[in-house]
C-alpha cells in the first residue's frame, strides 16, 4: 500500500477483477472532459482493447486502487504493427534530410538495396492483396488475372478514401490489414521496410543515376510487376499523411531510428475525477515504462530506446504527462480522418535506460513523496529536482497567460491556477528541506 492507495499489474489472473472498473473509468472521465468542453482530447478505449493489452506480453496495464476501487489507470504499450494507427515513429521518416540519412546510412550499396527491398514490397503487397481479396469472398483468386485483383483491391481502397467518414484513415480496418499482411511477409526485412516504407516506384528512379534507371525499369518488367507497381504505389500515395507544424523538433534527425520494436508508448493515463490523488498517473506511468523497459531491452538490436506519446493540441494535462517524462520534442499531425494530434518523442542510448530510471524515480520520489525501495537522494539533489520543476512550472504558467492574454477562453484559467498551486507546493517543499537541513546542521563548539 502506498499512502491510502495501492498499485496494481493488472494481469490475466486478476483481470476479472479490474477490467470492467477500468472501462468504467474511461466512461466517467470522458463524461467529465466532455462537459468541460474538452470534445476530442480522449477516446474510449474499451473493454474488449483493454483485455487484449492486458494479454499482450509486450503491453502493461496498471491501475491505482482505493478503498478496492479503480481511481486511475495506464496501459503502456509497444510492439505495433508498422505504419499501422499506433505507429508514431513514422511521422518523422520523411523529407530531403531523412533522404540523405537513408544515402548515408546505406552507402554505395542504397540504390540495390533501395530496388531490392521495393521489389520485396511490392511482392508483400500481393501476398497482402491476395488474403484480403480471398477473406473478401466474392471472387476465386484462380479464376481471375493479375491485373484483375489489382482492381479489386483498389476499388476496395478507394470506396473508403472517397467515404468522406474514413478517407482511408490510419484507423481504416483495410488500411491496417494491408499494413499487417504487408508486415508478415517482410518480417525478415523489417529494418529496410521501415527505412523504405514512403518509397515508391518515382522515387526509386529519381535515386538511381542515369546509367542505372534503364535497368531498374527492365527487372520491374522483366519480373512482371508492372501491374502491381501501379497498384501498390497508388495505394501508397493515398495513405499520405499531413504534418502541420515541425517547429517543436529541431532536430528529427534524433529519430530516424525509432521503429515498432525499439519504441515504447505511453498510450493512455486516466484518473478518476473525483479522486485526483497528487502524481497518481504519473507514478503508474513510471511504473509501466519501467516494466516496458524490461521487454524492449532484451531485443540486443535494439540499441536506442524511444519513449512516444500522442495528444490533443489542447490537452494541457497530458502535455504535462509526456513532458515530466523527458517527451518534449513533438510534431503537429493529422493523424486520423479529422484528428489532429501532437506527437511527442524522446530518445537514448539503451546504456542510458538504467540513469534514466534512476533519475525519474528520484524525482517522483521527491515530487510526489513515492519511494517504495527507498532509495537514497541527498539534499543536494532533491534541491536540484524541486528548482528544475518549479522553473518548468513558470515557464509554463508564463505561456498559458501569454495565451490567455490572446484568447480569453476560460479553458486557461483552471489550468493557470493549478500551475499557480504546483509552484507554490513545490516552493513550500524547499522551505521544509531548508528547514530540515537548519536542524540537522551540527551546533558550533
Amino acid at each position: 500500500m502506498y499512502k491510502n492507495y495501492n498499485i496494481i499489474e493488472v494481469t490475466k489472473d486478476n483481470e476479472n477483477k479490474y477490467l470492467k472498473d477500468i472501462a468504467k473509468l474511461e466512461e466517467i472521465v470522458l463524461e467529465k472532459m466532455e462537459k468541460e468542453g474538452k470534445i476530442g482530447q480522449l477516446f474510449i478505449t474499451g473493454e474488449q482493447d483493454i483485455s487484449s493489452y492486458i494479454h499482450s506480453r509486450l503491453n502493461h496495464v496498471y491501475v491505482a486502487t482505493k478503498d478496492d476501487k479503480v481511481i486511475s489507470a495506464t496501459y503502456i504499450t509497444q510492439g505495433q504493427i508498422p505504419f499501422t494507427y499506433n505507429d508514431i515513429t513514422k511521422y518523422f521518416k520523411c523529407g530531403e534530410d531523412y533522404q540523405n540519412y537513408l544515402k548515408a546510412k546505406y552507402g554505395d550499396n542504397c540504390i540495390k538495396t533501395m530496388k531490392e527491398i521495393y521489389i520485396k514490397k511490392i511482392c508483400a503487397f500481393r501476398y497482402a492483396r491476395d488474403i484480403i481479396i480471398n477473406n473478401f469472398g466474392k471472387v476465386d483468386l484462380f479464376d481471375i488475372s493479375e491485373e484483375q485483383k489489382n482492381k479489386i483491391i483498389l476499388s476496395l481502397v478507394e470506396n473508403e478514401y472517397n467515404d468522406p467518414n474514413n478517407k482511408f484513415h490510419e484507423k481504416s480496418n483495410l488500411r491496417e490489414r494491408i499494413n499487417y499482411y504487408m508486415s508478415t511477409y517482410l518480417k525478415r526485412d523489417m529494418n529496410e521496410y521501415n527505412d523504405f516504407y514512403w518509397l515508391n516506384f518515382d522515387g526509386l528512379k529519381s535515386a538511381a543515376p542515369n546509367k542505372t534507371k534503364g535497368k531498374i525499369d527492365a527487372d520491374i518488367k522483366n519480373g512482371k510487376y508492372d501491374s502491381l507497381v501501379s497498384a501498390y504505389d497508388q495505394i501508397l500515395d493515398y495513405q499520405k499523411y499531413k504534418i502541420y507544424d515541425t517547429s517543436h523538433c529541431k532536430d528529427m534527425s534524433k529519430y530516424y531510428e525509432a521503429n515498432t520494436a525499439n519504441t515504447i508508448e505511453l498510450d493512455t493515463y486516466i484518473t478518476h475525477p473525483e479522486n485526483r490523488e497528487k502524481g497518481v498517473a504519473r507514478i503508474l506511468v513510471f511504473e509501466g515504462i519501467k516494466k516496458s523497459f524490461e521487454d524492449v531491452l532484451k531485443n540486443k538490436n535494439n540499441k536506442k530506446i524511444f519513449l512516444v506519446s500522442t495528444l490533443h493540441q489542447e490537452n494541457y494535462s497530458s502535455k504535462y504527462v509526456s513532458e515530466f517524462f523527458g517527451l518534449k520534442d513533438y510534431l503537429f499531425v493529422n493523424r486520423r480522418n479529422g484528428r489532429d494530434r501532437q506527437v511527442h518523442i524522446f530518445g537514448m542510448d539503451r546504456e542510458q535506460v538504467p540513469e534514466y530510471l534512476e533519475k525519474m524515480a528520484k524525482k517522483i520520489a521527491v515530487i510526489y513523496d513515492y519511494n517504495p525501495n527507498n532509495i537514497k537522494i541527498s539534499d543536494n539533489e532533491k534541491r536540484d529536482i524541486l528548482n528544475e520543476q518549479i522553473n518548468y512550472e513558470i515557464e509554463e504558467l508564463s505561456k498559458l497567460e501569454k495565451a490567455k492574454t490572446i484568447d480569453k477562453d476560460k479553458k486557461y484559467s483552471g489550468v493557470i491556477s493549478g500551475k499557480k498551486g504546483k509552484i507554490q507546493r513545490y516552493k513550500s517543499k524547499l522551505e521544509e528541506l531548508s528547514k530540515l537541513e537548519k536542524n540537522n546542521e551540527e551546533p558550533e563548539l
